[in-house]
């Protein structure tokens, strides 16, 4: 059997040249739009012209192009990403975009398979509380977020849930520039606000204390806070860190309620396949991404192709991740 994908502007192009090249014989087994052209795989089980076959021996066999197979794997190796999280992702944006298909765009089909994906947007229906563990930048994710939405009519409002007095509402109202952020010392105060909050008002995003994920101790008060206060827990969480690490806090702040996760520092890394591996492992949903430090612009909506520019972009193209791990990269 002889196999060819033929493209053309139009798919009667495309099964024109079919015809012309395998004859009338030719069956076609699949074919797809794609942005600008038709692509028309079809084969044909004996040779076009028999009188002017290649010899048997000769024959050219039907090949399948791992190109874009090895790039993604090379990528996500580099990046320290789990063996298992990279087969998952390859294989899946293989068999969803093909074996020809370019390596961002099957990355990003593979990536949509793994993580999903929850954007943080003006018009929540609770207002917010970041967790996360100590500097992971829950106070400059405060003010990105109050930032970002600042222009719409249901802008969240930046406040500090300093319980611990360790400078969190000093450093917020500096990001901010307003010395009048709101501070509740206590998780009582705290409730006693949000209980008489209206549903017209702006929603809070409020910049919680620092949580252990490794103290089990932490973990319960973390626990016992959302038991009593109605607010949505969103993560914050850095990109430092070793893979296995960075999933096992994922994990403990997925246990007592939390469902999605914005990942920080991104700026500061240049291996990042931990920590979106911890994500999906955590079976949490990601909602934005850090990638500067700049709180005017400072978080952008996560989405399955963005993902992929960024790990594709820092990752050499020449090969060298096939025969490395870097597990204890970030």
């Amino acid at each position: 059997m002889r196999m060819k994908l033929f493209s053309a502007a139009t798919v009667e192009e495309a099964m024109e040249k079919m015809r012309a090249e395998l004859g009338s014989d030719a069956v076609i087994l699949s074919t797809r739009n794609e942005p600008g052209c038709v692509e028309v795989r079809a084969a044909v089980e004996r040779a076009p012209n028999a009188r002017f076959a290649t010899p048997i021996f000769s024959e050219t066999r039907p090949t399948f192009d791992h190109t874009t197979r090895d790039r993604i794997r090379d990528v996500m190796n580099w990046h320290g990403a789990p063996s298992g999280f990279t087969d998952i992702v390859t294989n899946a944006g293989l068999k969803l975009m093909g074996n020809t298909a370019d390596a961002g765009p099957a990355m990003a089909a593979g990536l949509e398979g793994v993580l999903s994906f929850s954007p943080i947007h003006s018009d929540t229906r609770k207002s917010i509380l970041l967790v996360g563990a100590p500097g992971c930048g829950k106070t400059s994710t405060a003010a990105k977020l109050a930032a970002v939405t600042r222009n719409s009519p249901l802008g969240l409002k930046a406040t500090s849930a300093d319980f611990d007095a360790a400078g969190g509402h000093a450093r917020l109202s500096a990001y901010v520039g307003r010395p009048d952020v709101g501070l509740f010392k206590s998780p009582e105060a705290l409730q006693k606000h949000l209980a008489a909050r209206t549903p017209s008002e702006r929603k809070l995003v409020i910049d919680g204390p620092a949580f252990n994920p490794v103290d089990s101790n932490e973990i319960a008060r973390l626990r016992n806070l959302l038991y009593n206060v109605d607010v949505e827990p969103i993560l914050v969480m850095s990109a430092e860190g070793h893979p296995e690490d960075l999933e096992d806090n994922a994990r403990a702040f997925a246990s007592v309620g939390v469902r999605r996760a914005i990942l920080t520092k991104l700026d500061v890394v240049r291996r990042r396949g931990g920590a979106f591996a911890a994500i999906s492992s955590s079976r949490l949903s990601i909602a934005q991404l850090s990638l500067t430090h700049s709180i005017s612009n400072g978080l952008i909506p996560a989405t399955p192709l963005r993902i992929a520019r960024l790990l594709l972009e820092t990752a050499p193209d020449n090969g060298s991740g096939s025969n490395m791990s870097y597990r204890g990269a970030a």
